[in-house]
């Protein structure tokens, strides 16, 4: 079955352990992230982890931590690839975006990039975020 199928199998029948169990063995993390977007309450958050984890792909990591975030489960190890690509936006945007992030990590990483700049984006971001907190 090719992907497209998939995901319109996906979309039309919704959640089982089989086609779960067939998108962890394809170990594709578009997939994988896809999946979790659909069956959100339903869908086993770590195996499909594991696969965005593999891929290394910083931007799908964010994507798929918004997703734990709904379900209140750790982003801790999605954190720590997106540090490790050192991209300070995407840095940035998961400081603002997800809770539990640790952000007093994030500012260390932000204050020794070389691109001093993004120092200032993350302070106002994180001002931002404490005024909608309250």
């Amino acid at each position: 079955m090719n992907a497209i199928k998939l995901l319109k199998k996906i979309n039309d029948d919704g959640f089982s352990e089989l086609l779960q169990a067939y998108v962890i063995s394809l170990g594709d993390a578009e997939l994988a992230y896809r999946f979790a977007h659909e069956c959100i309450h339903d869908a086993n958050l770590e195996k499909l982890e594991a696969i965005i984890l593999a891929s290394e792909n910083a931007r799908l990591a964010y994507e798929f931590a918004l997703l734990k975030n709904q379900r209140g489960e750790s982003v801790e190890k999605l954190q720590e690839l997106i540090i490790n690509d050192l991209d300070a936006g995407l840095i940035i945007l998961f400081a603002a975006d997800v809770d539990g992030a640790d952000t007093e990590k994030i500012e260390e990483v932000i204050r020794l990039h070389c691109d001093k700049r993004y120092l200032n984006i993350f302070e106002a971001e994180m001002r931002l975020h404490q005024k909608n907190l309250y």
